[in-house]
């Protein structure tokens, strides 16, 4: 499969403030899409709702101005993606050797999304059957992350475990690099901010070196305190919700312990975020997301 260059391309270029991607940067993007020789990218999914896969062709259709069709275009003319079961058109085992070609080639981007079950050896998420084996998500990931040229954790359960590892966790879900024991770049949220994802994916074909923080998140994308930074900051506390343009701090928001730009960015095509619709940050993109009560 296939995801066209060409309009991943337009799509950099119509986010190109929000994915802070000046001329020089567009240039080399597009000479890298251009190139016989550009990335491969695998997405693999485990335990999670997909709604990462949704945020990101959301936003991709947002900004595209021509519905569904663009969405097909990037996700298989754009991008060499190899294996996605949310939008590929092939299945069962032709859809899986196109993704064992690429792990025999090397040097792709492995996207991973959900957290990784470990119980039962793994056998509460199968992701395919091949050559009469049931293939377990655990297996798949430690198999394909071998020979990536990057690992990119997108959402919270793939970087940390999220919601399916709360409570008493019964599949004994782990993140990818507790499973794999490879570096990662993790864009936890939940959902991870499509730009997040663009952004990673973006720095990884440009071969730009991404920093990190010690949860293994870019600083670029979260190296600000969502509290410190918040509109609402230093006007007074709301007693209850539904009051406009006051702090939640008081009933719960988790912004102190949280960071991201999602007060910057904004969601939606930048139309509104959690908190300036009256509802709290729930702190999706830390790493002990969903841990606690949500409200005091």
């Amino acid at each position: 499969m296939n995801i066209t260059r060409r309009t991943f391309l337009k799509h950099c270029v119509a986010s190109a403030g929000a994915l802070s991607l000046g001329p020089v940067a567009l240039e080399r993007l597009e000479a890298s899409l251009t190139s016989e020789n550009a990335p491969t990218v695998v997405w693999l999914h485990g335990s999670g709702c997909q709604g990462d896969s949704i945020s990101f062709l959301n936003r991709i259709d947002l900004t595209s101005g021509t519905g569904q069709k663009t969405v097909d275009d990037i996700l298989i003319n754009s991008i060499s993606l190899n294996y996605h079961t949310v939008v590929m058109s092939a299945a069962g085992q032709t859809a899986v050797a196109m993704a064992k070609q690429a792990q025999q080639k090397g040097g792709y981007i492995l996207v991973l999304e959900g957290g990784v079950p470990r119980e039962f050896e793994g056998r509460t998420c199968q992701v395919f059957s091949f050559e009469g084996r049931d293939i377990t998500y655990e297996q798949a990931i430690k198999d394909f992350a071998t020979d990536a040229a990057a690992i990119a954790c997108v959402g919270t359960c793939a970087s940390y475990g999220g919601i399916p590892r709360s409570g008493s966790n019964p599949t004994n879900v782990v993140s990818v690099k507790e499973a794999t024991g490879k570096n990662v770049i993790n864009i936890p949220g939940c959902p991870a901010h499509p730009d997040w994802t663009t952004w990673v994916i973006v720095q990884l074909l440009l071969d730009n070196p991404i920093e990190l923080d010690v949860y293994d998140r870019p600083l670029a994308i979260y190296g600000t305190n969502l509290h410190d930074n918040c509109p609402r900051l230093d006007v007074g506390y709301a007693t209850s919700f539904g009051q406009d343009n006051l702090c939640l701090l008081d009933l719960g928001c988790r912004g102190k312990a949280v960071f991201s730009d999602c007060w910057s960015r904004k969601w939606n095509n930048a139309a509104n975020w959690c908190v300036d619709c009256n509802g709290m940050c729930i702190g999706c993109t830390d790493p002990t997301f969903p841990g606690g009560s949500f409200y005091s």
